[in-house]
């Protein structure tokens, strides 16, 4: 009953949507776009109509109305704590630029008339030069690329806030191959982006991105939102029986292997994530150090969570629910210093790189976009319920020999359905033997190649699934009007 109650509370949810470098540079900037509809002048505040009057000293009245590009450019520089609201209704080809400057305390919002109620089509697109400035309400719908970012905060941005938004790709062609484009991408500094659903990217490129700027800890916060990826886009020429998805279809990446040693410090918090199957290996694509990824949902979403480059990073309390869907994975590390902690991994149904758990081997003096070997890991408190195999310990190609090392596993239960599957799997064929220090653990199944001569209890201990978790993140993801 539990499975059929969270799939209504998402069918239903998801009914009402319509449904090397770190960069290349700065792309020129947007063109000015157009819109559809009426067009009326800009509205001073007040509007010198009786209702607005009325209204005049609530503070969610706006101080502009405007509904083209053109209208929002008239309005130059606005002072901080100024509410700019662009009127209902489809625009196309608009190409917004935002550099106000707000604080803390005053952000400049710039928001739909009503939520949800204003809709970009086409080659719109929106890039936030300024600080402190809160978009809210609006949906892209089919973006059609015009260059590589939809929504762009740029070098020297900081502090604002995309919320209660929507990019929905669910009409657009299946692109395929050749064409790259980001959906979200934040450069500068202390963003966030919350509540907002991101539906359906049916083109190449990781669908939100945070690049780096060098020395500059982004520190963004990403929280409470909806990602569904359905689609995957195969190599071309690969064989169809067993096509080789093509890279670069995460659902989202923290930093590039080039700047895969520098602290990003951001947080990935609360999101739900439906179906994320992309390229079917990394769903998060970690590449940077101190970030935090805790209280996300992940549904029948083929690939794991990565800690594919960069250190350091924590990974605490998320759901992974596999259904027993071929490819669905759970948490993979790779690098130093990494904590995996309170998580539940079910019906997980993959081995290897996707398997519920994988501590991979390392490579000998790796380059930047190579393996590094794991060292001071902690795996603790984590529960994995009917996984294909929960932990894959030491996996790897033939050129990752170097073990894991100096790691804790610790107050982890895993349990098979009758006791006979495997829970660990250890590789030592080609690599040095492992460091790993294992205490606390309950284990219901069989080990393959037992070299830490672990035990399995006789009975399976009670565990409860955790679909509850799955449909309390789900309910509390997304817009506020979807």
């Amino acid at each position: 009953m539990k499975s059929l109650r969270f799939h209504g509370i998402f069918i239903v949810a998801f009914m009402l949507v319509s449904f090397p470098a770190c960069d290349d540079g700065l792309d020129p900037g947007p063109a000015q776009g157009g819109s559809q509809g009426e067009n009326p002048d800009v509205e001073q505040p007040g509007g010198g109509d009786s209702e607005d009057e009325e209204d005049e000293d609530d503070p969610e009245t706006a101080d502009y109305s405007v509904a083209s590009v053109a209208e929002l450019e008239a309005l130059a520089d606005v002072p901080a704590g100024t509410v700019i609201e662009w009127k209902n209704g489809t625009y196309d080809d608009a190409a917004i630029l935002l550099s106000w400057t707000g604080t803390e305390d005053a952000p400049v919002v710039f928001r739909a008339e009503t939520p949800g109620g204003v809709t970009f089509t086409g080659a719109s697109s929106l890039w936030v030069t300024g600080s402190h400035i809160d978009i809210e309400g609006f949906r892209w719908s089919d973006p059609e690329p015009s260059g590589e970012h939809l929504v762009r905060f740029q070098s020297g941005s900081s502090y604002c806030v995309l919320s209660d938004c929507e990019i929905d790709g669910s009409g657009s062609p299946f692109r395929g191959e050749g064409t790259t484009f980001k959906w979200v991408s934040l450069h500068g500094t202390g963003h966030t982006v919350t509540h907002c659903n991101f539906n359906e990217k049916r083109d190449m490129g990781a669908l939100l991105v945070v690049w780096l700027d060098e020395g500059v800890p982004a520190r963004h916060t990403i929280s409470y939102n909806r990602f569904a990826r359905t689609e995957t886009i195969y190599e071309p020429g690969s064989d169809p029986d067993d096509p080789e998805p093509a890279n670069e279809q995460e659902t989202m990446r923290i930093g590039d292997s080039s700047s895969s040693m520098q602290e990003a410090g951001c947080i990935v918090e609360h999101n739900f994530f439906y179906h994320c199957n992309g390229e079917r290996a990394e769903i998060v694509s970690n590449k940077s150090c101190g970030n935090i990824y805790r209280n996300n949902a992940f549904y029948e979403s083929c690939g794991t969570l990565t800690l594919r480059h960069g250190n350091g990073c924590l990974v605490s309390g998320n759901y992974f629910y596999g259904s027993d869907i071929e490819d669905t994975g759970g948490v993979r590390i790779i690098g130093e210093n990494h904590t995996v902690e309170n998580n539940v991994f079910e019906r997980l149904n993959s081995v290897g790189y996707k398997a519920a758990l994988c501590i991979c081997a390392g490579q000998e003096n790796p380059e930047l976009s190579g393996y590094w070997q794991v060292r001071n890991a902690t795996v603790r408190g984590n529960t994995f319920i009917d996984c294909n195999l929960a932990m894959h310990v030491n996996y790897g190609s033939s050129n990752m020999v170097l073990p894991v090392v100096s790691t804790v596993v610790e107050d982890n239960v895993a349990v098979t359905p009758d006791g006979d599957g495997y829970v660990v799997r250890y590789e030592d064929d080609t690599v040095s033997p492992a460091e790993i220090s294992w205490s606390g653990n309950t284990f219901y199944g069989r080990f393959r190649n037992n070299y830490f001569n672990l035990s399995s209890v006789g009975t399976r201990p009670a565990v409860d699934s955790c679909l509850d978790d799955i449909e309390r993140v789900a309910a509390e993801s997304g817009p506020s009007w979807l």
